[in-house]
């Protein structure tokens, strides 16, 4: 092997890592801790109680596991933006990267492969554990750990002095008091110290180990809230209920990425193939053995440690492969492979890039942040009801408000976090709990489908009003909370068609409302689909409950294909989104664009078919089918009209009228 190929490989891995944190800060996760931070500041102190939520008529007691996290991102995010604090993150991904090709010359004494096979390894590993990369505590029980296994591998070495192993002693005892007071996981760093001391047994390590479990120990004590932080951090890893609430704490499920199965089965299969050739070196490497088998029942068990997984077992298989004898032998042509499967896990990621991005920014984008803004401006005393991840967020966009429930699963509890999130899909459940809680402010994600019978729920009650409504989001507000607010009265929550295409209101009033919609953040696709149906409203039959009738002129087509243009904007940030798709299909037919309609349509019907859809690939049919088509189909408009639950329909009844409209042939 080249001189330094150890060095160049830790150095090459750090920047691996490096690089693949470099992704904007989004998580809604990462704002939660923000506003948790900011409150630290403002109060001077750590909090006791909650001052967040109106769950309990009283602030109960709430122990922050991850305060010092909170604290000191708020301080970068405060001070320098959100780019230093993406900056902060990838750099301790770097140094974590380095430190596991380190371990790797730990674990294979005889093997010069085990840096570049460590360093091939984690190129692999990266395309698959970089979702849990986000700028959040995560990161902390990512880094720690690297830096206490490298610790303990110290203590084991004969080599080094007592002297010297005291110092890295108090070390691993300071760091172990920044993870206690940053992530709930400094309890996995005490089992990691837990199996190596086992495994020390009867060695020179032993006594070194032992120390390390006491002032380990003593650390988990020195927090804000002595040694409960500890005991409450037990409770929430041994109840099952939690896994049920969050996606990233469950095991794999087939809905999730296969590659969060696939993995983990690789990862567990060749650290059993590595398992004899790293175990007969040396105590540690057993122990480091252990901890890989632990990492993949944990891994298998919860999807938030597939990541410790992959990163943790992959100096332990690198040292193992370096020391196999036809491995060793090629040595060269290794390193050639080695290229090659870095290359290849180099475009592998590029193609999963767009889900995280890449580079620095804060994009705002998926959270509703113009909804925020209203609710600070025009609500008195907001009481907050949103989804769990709406909620996290609020915590940071609206501090003026108070939440239901956010993202502090612990803190609430199993039983109320799952009553509230299902109260979304009942109506008397929803109900209550508004009038239980005196809610008066409720954000609505729209473009969840269990979001709809709330929404449906808020849009017929008198004495609530929608506030605004943006891309992803729909803020109702109750009128008495904000008797100075300006509701919207035309337009309609999500992508729904409101009363814009009702032919008796005034166009001014129309075009006022529609514009107010475009005015704040994350609103480009909500004020192109209003503007979209504000195009169509001439050519709408009965408002929305007849569909869009042909263009009978040059200026009537030109409107259809603008609003055509508008509602693909729409489209393109919620493709198969079934009303805009329909709508976008129905302003296409109205132009006899025969192709754009048939392709809308088609992905209208992603979701299922539903009235509209059946009733828009009738008129597609009729219109512009082949002369079999528009026979079959003049077929089923006579069956419809003969049916009573149909030919009352005012669509039906449309289509019947426009029975002989066709578009010119191409």
């Amino acid at each position: 092997m080249p001189r330094g190929t150890g060095s160049w490989s830790a150095w090459g891995s750090a920047l691996a890592f490096f690089l693949a944190g470099l992704f904007p800060l989004f998580n809604a996760d990462a704002y939660g801790h923000l506003a948790q931070g900011r409150q630290i500041v403002a109060l001077g102190r750590v909090p006791q109680v909650d001052l967040f939520s109106f769950w309990q008529p009283v602030p109960q007691p709430w122990k922050n596991y991850e305060w010092a996290y909170d604290w000191v991102t708020w301080l970068v995010y405060d001070h320098f933006g959100a780019n230093a604090l993406i900056l902060l993150k990838c750099l301790a991904l770097g140094a974590l990267g380095y430190l596991l090709v380190k371990l790797a010359g730990r674990l294979a004494h005889r093997g010069d492969l085990a840096a570049p096979l460590t360093f091939t390894t984690l190129l692999l590993a990266l395309p698959v554990a970089r979702f849990r990369f986000t700028t959040r505590p995560q990161i902390v029980g990512l880094l720690l750990p690297a830096v206490l296994l490298v610790g303990i591998g110290a203590l084991y070495e004969d080599r080094l002095s007592s002297r010297r192993k005291a110092w890295i002693l108090g070390a691993l005892g300071l760091a172990h008091v920044v993870w206690v007071n940053s992530h709930g996981s400094h309890l996995f760093g005490v089992a990691i110290t837990l199996i190596f001391a086992t495994l020390s047994f009867r060695t020179a390590a032993f006594r070194w180990m032992i120390g390390l479990l006491l002032i380990q120990g003593a650390a988990t004590g020195c927090t804000p809230f002595g040694f409960s932080i500890a005991m409450d951090a037990v409770s929430h890893v041994l109840r099952p209920e939690y896994r049920e609430l969050v996606v990233e704490w469950a095991a794999w499920a087939p809905k999730d990425p296969l590659r969060l199965l696939v993995a983990p089965m690789v990862c567990a299969v060749f650290v059993l193939a590595a398992m004899r050739p790293v175990t007969r070196e040396s105590r540690f490497g057993v122990a480091y053995g252990v901890l890989c088998v632990l990492l993949s029942i944990m891994a298998f068990r919860s999807m938030r440690f597939v990541a410790h997984q992959l990163l943790f077992c992959a100096p332990f298989i690198a040292a193992g492969l370096s020391q196999l004898p036809g491995l060793a032998k090629m040595r060269r042509s290794v390193v050639g492979l080695i290229g090659v499967a870095a290359a290849s896990s180099a475009l592998w990621m590029m193609q999963m890039v767009p889900a995280l991005g890449f580079g620095f920014g804060e994009p705002k984008r998926e959270y509703p942040w113009a909804s925020a803004e209203v609710v600070e401006q025009a609500v008195d005393h907001p009481r907050i009801v949103a989804s769990i991840q709406d909620s996290w967020f609020l915590m940071f966009a609206a501090p003026g408000g108070k939440l239901l429930i956010d993202g502090r699963v612990p803190y609430y509890g199993p039983e109320m976090i799952r009553r509230v999130s299902q109260s979304f899909t009942d109506p008397g459940l929803f109900s209550q709990q508004l009038a239980e809680y005196d809610v008066n402010t409720v954000v609505i994600d729209h473009t969840r489908s269990d979001h709809i019978v709330a929404t449906e729920y808020l849009s017929s009650r008198n004495d609530w009003a929608l506030a605004f409504v943006e891309d992803g989001h729909s803020l109702f507000v109750r009128r008495d909370a904000s008797p100075g607010l300006q509701p919207f009265e035309i337009a309609g929550p999500g992508y729904r068609t409101g009363r814009l295409l009702d032919a008796g209101l005034d166009d001014i009033a129309v075009s006022v409302e529609v514009a107010r919609l475009g005015s704040q953040l994350n609103t480009a696709s909500i004020h192109a689909w209003h503007e979209g149906l504000e195009l169509l409203r001439p050519l709408a039959r009965d408002g929305a409950r007849a569909g869009i009738r042909k263009s009978r002129n040059d200026d009537e087509q030109a409107r259809a294909r603008a609003a055509y243009e508008q509602l693909s904007v729409a489209a393109s940030s919620f493709p198969g989104f079934t009303s805009i798709e329909l709508y976008r299909a129905m302003a296409a037919l109205s132009a006899c664009d025969i192709s754009e309609a048939r392709e809308a349509l088609g992905r209208a019907v992603y979701g299922g078919q539903t009235r509209g859809t059946s009733l828009a690939a009738l008129e597609l049919s009729l219109r512009a089918g082949a002369p079999s088509e528009r026979s079959a189909a003049a077929a089923h408009v006579a069956r419809l009209s003969a049916r009573p639950d149909s030919r009352d329909d005012p669509w039906v009844a449309a289509i019947v009228d426009d029975i002989d409209v066709h578009c010119p042939a191409p």
